[in-house]
């Protein structure tokens, strides 16, 4: 027989409907800058992914402009 402890059960709900409520009211008291500080976070991932891919393609063909011009 297995026991689990925690020593920080009195931080836990004890019911679902506790945690969901915890959740709603946290999401309903977010500052309202907290939408633009998310915007601002997609939009540096998709310039860092954007800049990823270019640097991929440009390395992709770089090497194989080298083995072409080796195979030549």
């Amino acid at each position: 027989m297995t026991t689990f402890t925690t020593t920080e059960s009195g931080l836990e709900p004890r019911h679902a409907r506790t945690a969901v409520a915890r959740r709603v009211r946290c999401v309903s008291e977010r500052s309202p800058f907290t939408e633009v500080r998310e915007q601002a976070r997609m939009r540096a991932l998709m310039v860092a992914a954007t800049t990823t891919g270019i640097v991929s393609v440009t390395a992709a063909a770089s090497a194989a402009v080298v083995v072409i011009g080796l195979g030549a």
